[in-house]
C-alpha cells in the first residue's frame, strides 16, 4: 500500500479501493495469528469473546437499546 500524500481523509468518500487493501491485508493477519493457536489457546479466545459479546449485549440493555428479553434468547 502506498503512503502517498492525501488531499483528503482515508475516511472519507472514494478511498474504497484503499480500504479493500487495508481490509485484506489485516483479515490475512488474523488468519495467520488464529492459525498458529494451539487448541486450548483457541478455546481460551473463544470463552474470551463470548464474554466480550455477553458484556456488549449487557450494556446495550442497561442503556435501553435492546430489549430486556434478548438476554435470554
Amino acid at each position: 500500500m502506498s503512503n502517498r500524500n492525501r488531499d483528503t481523509p482515508l475516511l472519507s468518500v472514494g478511498h474504497e479501493a484503499e480500504w479493500a487493501v487495508i481490509n485484506r491485508e489485516e483479515a490475512e493477519q488474523e488468519r495467520a495469528m488464529d492459525m498458529a493457536l494451539t487448541p486450548s489457546q483457541r478455546i481460551a479466545q473463544g470463552q474470551k469473546l463470548s464474554q466480550q459479546a455477553v458484556s456488549l449485549l449487557a450494556a446495550s440493555i442497561r442503556a435501553g437499546r435492546v430489549p430486556r428479553r434478548a438476554y435470554w434468547s
